[in-house]
């Protein structure tokens, strides 16, 4: 779900007929991973104290990694300067660098974990692979397309600087 949530957020924001819907979107995807997370935490931590003298060390640092990540995270929502604040772009560097490193740090939690239940050749795995290539497939085209977007965009611009079409886009010929 974390991925999903990074998508929503990264694509999402540039389009304006959604409005502020793409942040209510993002945040509600982030929560409830959030959340499914703790759960996953919580029972991590249970079979942990009934399984003594069994140790998965990588997929248990990972975990709480990807849990007090994903708690600064949370925690960033209720410290977030307004739009206006002269702070603002150090806290979204802040949640950009945490977010993503919470991402690739998830998934790769996700994958030692199908390692540690023996599930490596699962046909769960398999799904969250399928499900994973998809998101990735998605975030090319959709990168692709904001490109292409951000080309047009710079193009038409670089045109109206130079007076050949006015602010209304229709094309205004230029006679020397």
């Amino acid at each position: 779900m974390l991925p999903s949530g990074a998508v929503a957020a990264r694509y999402f924001r540039h389009i304006q007929s959604l409005g502020p819907a793409w942040f209510y979107i993002h945040a509600g995807v982030q929560l409830s991973a959030f959340f499914l997370g703790t759960v996953g935490f919580a029972i991590g931590l249970k079979l942990g104290n009934s399984s003594p003298g069994v140790t998965y060390g990588l997929h248990r640092k990972l975990g709480i990694a990807a849990f007090c990540l994903g708690g600064l995270q949370t925690l960033a929502l209720l410290f977030r300067p307004k739009t206006t604040n002269k702070y603002r772009k150090y806290w979204k560097s802040y949640h950009h660098f945490v977010g993503y490193a919470c991402v690739v740090i998830g998934v790769v939690n996700v994958f030692e974990g199908f390692e540690v239940m023996g599930a490596g050749g699962s046909y769960g795995k398999l799904a969250y692979c399928l499900c994973l290539s998809t998101l990735i497939g998605a975030c090319i085209a959709l990168e692709v397309n904001s490109w292409v977007i951000f080309c047009r965009k710079s193009k038409e611009d670089k045109l109206r600087r130079e007076g050949i079409i006015s602010d209304k886009g229709s094309t205004d010929l230029i006679h020397s």
